[in-house]
């Protein structure tokens, strides 16, 4: 029996320990991992903290400081310098725009007449921006390539006519000459040939060669050098027109690139394109002078300077309505199809008031259209005509069709007694702008001529009869289209009265 006790108790004593293992095995399983040594926390008030808040302080505190400096000095360099600090530009960026600015700033010093003035003009433009803290970094590229190209231009190239455009290199945009301002970037004109090349695209014509890599070279272009403003993409201009300082936009602009970009985006499926489409659309939205856009009794109007929103403009706010209502059909925008609804009315209801009754008005300040400008006009009506079928674009349309066939209505009201050595006063009237040539002949040869430019309504012409006799009146009017109109009157100088 004694056997059979110790094997008893060996068992027992077995399962005890293994008992007592799967316990630690389980509690050791139950345990959270032991987490890794961390190093023991610093305190708030350690040494290094403190010098590291300190210096952070210091370093806010003298670039707080740095900004007001550059903010009140009003050079170029210092807005360039002031964007560095802000993140807004690169230092390698900024070293490249300081080249180009000393570059320009250089060649005006050895450049003279005409061509210092010009370059100096546009140097002066940029210096003004920096000086109203406008040159902000979305307008930096704008600014800082008219810089450039001017400065290749009026060192390189002959002078040039007032109005002419010029291109560089492979470089599609467009650039324009404003006397007195130098060369400056065309928006319109740029955006322009793009949205006639975005058209060819859509339309597939077999005649005309869609050519998709230079569209988008052109666009691209355009982008880089569009502006964040009021909260939307604009291409302003950066030079004095009409009263009108830097940096200004103009309605026509604005429709014609979110014409651009919608045709764009729709014939080269680009959503990007769309995007600034959209974007460009907002200026339409927001009064002047941020924006281009006001709210009238009948709708909307869309002005053509952002300086001057009194001003209006027929050929620009057609084209501007019809950029819109084009944008608003390709890319399906609710916010240009409600800009057009608002628009088309006042727009309808401005029309009558630019006619004359034998010409069109080029504004409302009462001067008279070109004859460019009078068939650009006339070629907008027709297009909202056969858009809209309202009458007073179709009506419209054909009578202003009608008036380039038209010669000038000319009446003629002279004085009852024209007398030897008494001044007299003649007096005219044409119906439409035009070139007036006065001739008076007597038996002595010719005795008065004169030739002038006179816009239509009522002129007179001064002249002393020295002899007495029949003279001989003939006015010849020449309209802008070129065709004619002579009145003539034979008339009578008596002698001078002796009382």
């Amino acid at each position: 029996m004694r056997p059979s006790r110790r094997l008893v108790a060996l068992l027992a004593l077995l399962l005890l320990v293994a008992s007592v293992s799967a316990v630690a095995r389980l509690s050791t399983a139950d345990a959270p991992a032991r987490a890794a040594p961390q190093p023991p926390p610093v305190a708030a008030g350690h040494p290094d903290r403190a010098r590291a808040a300190a210096r952070q302080r210091r370093q806010a505190a003298a670039r707080r400081a740095q900004l007001q400096r550059l903010r009140r000095s009003p050079t170029i360099r210092a807005a360039l310098k002031r964007l560095v600090l802000l993140g807004h530009l690169s230092a390698h960026e900024q070293q490249r725009l300081r080249r180009t600015l000393s570059a320009a700033q250089r060649a005006q010093g050895r450049l003279s007449g005409t061509r210092r003035a010009e370059l100096g003009a546009v140097i002066a433009a940029a210096r003004a921006l920096a000086r109203s803290h406008s040159l902000t970094e979305t307008r930096v590229p704008a600014v800082f390539l008219t810089l450039r190209r001017n400065r290749e231009f009026w060192t390189q190239r002959a002078l040039p006519r007032a109005g002419q455009r010029f291109t560089f290199g492979s470089d599609p945009v467009i650039f324009q000459y404003y006397p007195g301002s130098g060369l400056a970037l065309q928006p319109l004109a740029s955006l322009g040939r793009a949205s006639a090349m975005a058209s060819l695209c859509l339309a597939q014509d077999t005649h005309y060669r869609c050519r998709p890599h230079a569209l988008r070279r052109l666009l691209d272009q355009m982008l880089s050098l569009g502006v964040e403003r009021g909260g939307f993409l604009a291409w302003e201009y950066y030079f004095r027109f009409a009263g009108g300082t830097p940096p200004w936009i103009s309605a026509m602009t604005q429709s014609t690139a979110a014409q651009a970009f919608a045709r764009a985006g729709r014939a080269l499926d680009e959503v990007g394109y769309v995007r600034a489409a959209r974007r460009a659309l907002g200026a339409l939205d927001v009064r002047p002078p941020v924006g281009v856009g006001i709210a009238t009794r009948a709708g909307r109007q869309f002005v053509m300077y952002s300086f001057d929103p009194g001003q209006r403009i027929l050929n620009g706010e057609l084209q501007a309505l019809i950029g819109v209502r084009e944008a608003s059909l390709l890319i399906h925008s609710s916010r240009a199809e409600r800009l057009y609804r608002q628009a088309e009315p006042e727009a309808r209801h401005a029309v009558r008031a630019f006619d004359t009754g034998a010409w069109s008005l080029y504004s409302s300040a009462g001067d008279e259209s070109t004859l460019g400008y009078h068939k650009l006009l006339t070629g907008f009506l027709g297009v909202l005509c056969r858009r809209t079928g309202r009458p007073e674009y179709c009506v419209t349309q054909r009578r202003f069709a009608r008036y380039e066939r038209e010669p000038p209505r000319v009446r003629l009201q002279l004085p009852k007694h024209i007398r030897r050595g008494q001044p007299v006063t003649l007096r005219f009237t044409v119906s439409k702008v035009s070139r007036v040539r006065i001739v008076i002949r007597g038996t002595n040869g010719l005795l008065l001529r004169r030739v002038m430019n006179v816009p239509h309504g009522p002129h007179a012409v001064g002249w002393t009869p020295l002899h007495r006799g029949p003279v001989r009146l003939r006015i010849l009017a020449i309209g802008p289209g070129g065709t004619r109109a002579v009145v003539a009157r034979t008339l009578r100088v008596a002698q001078a009265s002796t009382k």
